[in-house]
């Protein structure tokens, strides 16, 4: 979305047009999804988290000094609503037994590998590659959500390739091919 096609929306949106704020919504739901599964690991909780951010990022929406800034704001309060999602989580009974989850088969073993990888990484570089591998968001879309340049998306970037690859290469799971 462009800077100012956002702008319009969103001052559309604080004039009423909840029309206009269905539009914004409807435009960033995957990125805001995407910003609570780096945060979360689990695709339902990050959809109530990216939701729960919409409904906040509406009754707040006043509080949104820069209309240009709005996926910058509202990629933060998602992050903000998942990391209190996780910590509502860790009070909670567990209500499954552990004999009745089940074995992951061999040929998931790498995927689950590479998903252990990137939830080990820090919350930053974890984002960055939700965002850019699992959502598809280009340089500029990843750079508009978190509120960054795309030069430090690309260092960004750069960092939790490079992390990601040590760590798979520690676990013996990924060899250099040279």
């Amino acid at each position: 979305m462009t800077g100012e096609l956002q702008k319009e929306l969103v001052k559309a949106a604080l004039g009423g047009d909840i029309e206009s704020f269905g539009e914004l919504c409807k435009r960033y739901y995957s990125s805001m999804v995407a910003v609570a599964y780096s945060v979360v690991a689990d695709h339902q909780l990050a959809e109530d988290a990216a939701q729960e951010a919409f409904a906040k990022a509406l009754v707040n929406l006043r509080k949104l000094k820069k209309p240009g800034r709005f996926a910058s704001w509202l990629g933060q309060i998602c992050r903000n609503t998942a990391v209190d999602m996780i910590r509502a989580k860790a009070h909670e009974v567990p209500t499954q037994d552990i004999a009745e989850l089940p074995e992951i088969a061999a040929e998931e073993i790498d995927t689950e590998a590479v998903r252990q990888a990137i939830a080990e990484l820090p919350r930053a570089e974890r984002e960055i590659i939700v965002l850019r591998y699992y959502n598809r968001l280009s340089y500029e879309q990843t750079a508009d959500v978190i509120g960054i340049s795309k030069a430090a998306v690309n260092g960004r970037l750069t960092r939790a390739k490079r992390r990601l690859a040590e760590s798979l290469r520690s676990k013996g799971i990924w060899e250099d091919r040279q």
